[in-house]
């Protein structure tokens, strides 16, 4: 029902139309505004994060730029300076839109889901100690692969990999905390996990709401596992494809942004898109 299939130059109107209709569906009063009138409405700013996913896009100067190159009939575009701001701004309504795809999906999602983390840096380690902009939101943490700086993005998905929840915190949160959050919602659902994960205060509260976590064996512990189990543990791999695909095509690790809503923003504007456009690869 949420979806597109790329956008491009031919669909572009019945892009902004689509999200034109929804966001007036949703936001009653969205046409009502004080102040001066956007140059660009939400319905164009949605559009926009597709155009900008499809084309590879990951700055807004070059999106700007495309945008100024490309598309200048199709949309007013204010000056850099004032575009980045109407972009920053729009990304609550952008939320909302995501926090109804993921309501829907968690309708229609089934028994088993898979939850992980992924770790993302705002910067690279060699410039931490002078990295100003997200200092009072990052912390260094170390993972498996090494040190960063930055923060963690929780999600749950289901068996295919499909985003159903998710959650932004610090770097430095036990990831065993994000879980407990979910276990607030989650209700008669087998929840696959890594080591990371493994606790029995936690498998105690999933059985009070009917859920049941099923998490791998660290080196150290001497536990049996049947061929069903490594099956279903094996999914797992579906979520690495996810943070891949988050990472790699839709440029989700940035260090770009010059405040703490572009960060913020940037990262709704990539989740948003791929939502939006699940059969881009």
């Amino acid at each position: 029902m949420f979806s597109l299939s790329q956008v491009n130059d031919e669909n572009l109107l019945q892009t902004i139309c689509f999200f034109d209709d929804l966001i007036k569906l949703i936001f009653p009063d969205s046409g009502a505004q004080v102040g001066r009138k956007r140059t660009i409405s939400l319905s164009e700013a949605a559009a926009i994060c597709l155009i900008k996913a499809n084309y590879g896009v990951v700055q807004l100067k070059q999106l700007h730029r495309l945008l100024t190159d490309r598309f200048s009939d199709e949309f007013k575009l204010p000056c850099y300076k004032n575009f980045v701001t109407t972009m920053n701004i729009s990304t609550p309504a952008l939320l909302v839109l995501i926090q109804i795809v993921l309501s829907t999906r968690n309708k229609n999602a089934g028994i088993i889901k898979l939850t992980d983390l992924t770790p993302i840096p705002v910067c690279k380690n060699i410039r931490i100690s002078s990295h100003k902009v997200m200092k009072r939101l990052a912390t260094r943490y170390k993972t498996t692969t090494g040190y960063f700086y930055g923060l963690k993005l929780h999600v749950v998905t289901d068996e295919h990999g499909n985003l159903l929840k998710l959650m932004f915190t610090t770097g430095n949160v036990d990831d065993r905390k994000a879980l407990d959050k979910f276990l607030d919602i989650l209700q008669d659902s087998l929840i696959i996990a890594d080591a990371g994960y493994i606790s029995k205060m936690l498998s105690q509260k999933a059985r009070k709401r009917m859920n049941l976590l099923l998490t791998c064996s660290r080196n150290t512990m001497k536990k049996l596992i049947t061929p069903f189990h490594l099956f279903l543990l094996n999914k797992r791999i579906n979520v690495e494809h996810l943070f891949s695909l988050l990472k790699d095509r839709f440029g989700l690790i940035i260090s770009l942004p010059r405040s703490e809503l572009g960060y913020l923003a940037h990262y709704i504007r990539v989740l948003f898109a791929y939502l939006f456009m699940p059969n881009i690869s």
